[in-house]
């Protein structure tokens, strides 16, 4: 570390999965002069902040893992929030990243300084930072959503988004409203259902959900997985080449016979779970299969046989001080409104305001969609870099694989960026239009442009998210920078 505590090589945002990563990877490289700030009292990003009853990963255990740091210890094939958390905190410690680490401690915004060629950190509390190189760890999912319905200020109930749930207040016994029945909602809606005296579920749009056949691991697979470490990386190798294969020929906006197999899996498990036909029916997608995040639950559907669960497909018209007002104008008074809507995905990193060159603003530079060349860097912005970037989520596998490909990526360029004393690493702009343009053509080819609304695309139709290809292609394009493509100065 720097001798002067406000002066370093490398700042990293947040300490979630992704700037653990960076952190790890960077005293791996012999870079130690660095700092993550996280502005959570705790390490793990969105699993520390998603804390909601039955909240657990939709990748398996032995893939939502780093490659480099297995863990034997999963208690399912699909772990627990609390087990992801602890498991990176065990990370921070393991790999000597504590002393990095400045917890509760939230940036405001960061300006380029030409001058000094160094990043100016201002946090929250006044302090000021600067920096050679910048990393955003922040992700596409940190700033929770919640649409500004009419009248919901009227509301008089309890009211709370579930990616910051509330758990000093009970639920059981409560007349309860959730609105949204995606990827958080389907993990909890089992839950509270057992509790509350009544549940409406407001949906706007079925989703494809197909069975995630969990089960705990038995002792004597951890004590396999924990004896023979080869064992447990195989099986990861298996449950990763399994998403690429199925998964791969879905994206592509064309039918084929695994397509039709997915739905009728989908299909299968939602008439194995429900009798009612009229209640098939409006769980029912309308819209092409991939189009939106395949869903995985082993009991989101047993829920709405409850009697004390009514799923709702009126629209939502406003609100008032009773609850939620539909078109089909019935009264559902409730005592609580949950918010499971998502997060602003097509705003990615403004939870922090990033300044470049000739002070223009990342979101500026983004106002007809984010783009950045491998997901990892934008032009006007240089030595700062990006994680879980745009065009860089996925449809199936592990976001952890993406992001392992970007830190050694990223790396890299810092490397060089140090190793050469350069002032200025920047991604050429050019480089970056034509990478940009391709990325949309090969998407244009790809389900996410179909006929639906998902939060992979802006309100243009734009996919600022997802990437187009196979994570195994993804391997192959971050294997090792081409500085040809940069600006640089010394």
């Amino acid at each position: 570390m720097s001798a002067d505590k406000s002066t370093h090589q490398v700042v990293i945002i947040g300490a979630g999965m992704s700037g653990l990563c960076m952190g790890i990877k960077l005293r791996e490289r012999g870079i130690t002069d660095f700092v993550i700030l996280e502005k959570s009292p705790q390490v793990g990003g969105t699993w520390y902040d998603n804390t909601y009853p039955g909240a657990c990963c939709d990748v398996a255990s032995v893939l939502y893992s780093y490659s480099f740091a297995p863990n034997p210890d999963w208690s399912h094939k699909f772990s627990p929030h609390n087990e992801i958390r602890a498991y990176f905190q065990r990370c921070a410690e393991e790999f000597g990243l504590l002393s990095h680490l400045r917890l509760s401690t939230e940036v405001a915004d960061a300006k380029w300084q030409e001058d000094s060629g160094r990043w100016e950190i201002r946090l929250a509390n006044g302090e000021t930072l600067s920096a050679r190189s910048l990393v955003s760890g922040l992700g596409q999912l940190n700033l929770p959503n919640i649409p500004d319905f009419p009248g919901r200020d009227t509301f008089q109930g309890h009211s709370f988004h579930s990616a910051r749930w509330d758990h000093d207040y009970d639920l059981k016994g409560k007349r309860v409203a959730v609105i949204g029945n995606a990827a958080s909602a389907l993990q909890f809606i089992p839950h509270i259902a057992k509790e509350v005296e009544q549940l409406h579920v407001y949906q706007r749009s079925a989703n494809y959900v197909i069975k995630r056949n969990d089960r705990a691991y038995k002792d004597w697979e951890k004590w396999v997985f924990r004896n023979v470490p080869l064992a447990q990386k195989a099986l990861r190798a298996m449950v990763y080449l399994r998403g690429e294969w199925l998964f791969y020929p879905v994206l592509r906006n064309s039918s084929t016979w695994l397509l039709k197999q997915w739905e009728k899996w989908c299909r299968d498990y939602r008439e194995e779970e429900i009798e009612d036909q009229e209640l098939r029916d409006k769980l029912t997608p309308d819209y092409r299969l991939g189009c939106k995040r395949i869903l995985i639950s082993d009991d989101f559907f047993g829920a709405f046989v409850r009697d004390n669960v009514e799923l709702v497909t009126s629209p939502i018209t406003g609100m008032d001080t009773a609850g939620v007002c539909t078109e089909d104008e019935l009264e559902r008074p409730v005592d609580a409104i949950i918010y499971a809507t998502g997060f602003n995905t097509t705003q990615m990193h403004s939870a922090v305001d990033f300044k470049g060159v000739n002070g223009l603003s990342l979101q500026q530079a983004w106002r007809d969609g984010a783009e950045a060349y491998r997901g990892v860097c934008t032009h006007g912005f240089p030595n700062f870099f990006m994680l879980y970037g745009p065009n860089t989520n996925l449809g199936s596998n592990s976001i952890i694989f993406m992001v392992e490909r970007q830190v050694a990526y990223v790396v890299n360029c810092i490397d060089k960026l140090l190793s050469h004393d350069l002032a200025a690493l920047d991604v050429n702009e050019e480089v970056q239009v034509a990478y940009s343009a391709r990325m949309q053509g090969e998407l244009a080819q790809t389900v996410w442009v179909a006929n639906c609304e998902s939060w992979y695309k802006n309100a243009a139709g734009k996919v600022t998210n997802n990437w187009p290809r196979s994570t195994l292609t993804y391997w192959w394009h971050m294997r090792s920078p081409d500085f040809a493509d940069f600006d640089m100065r010394v």
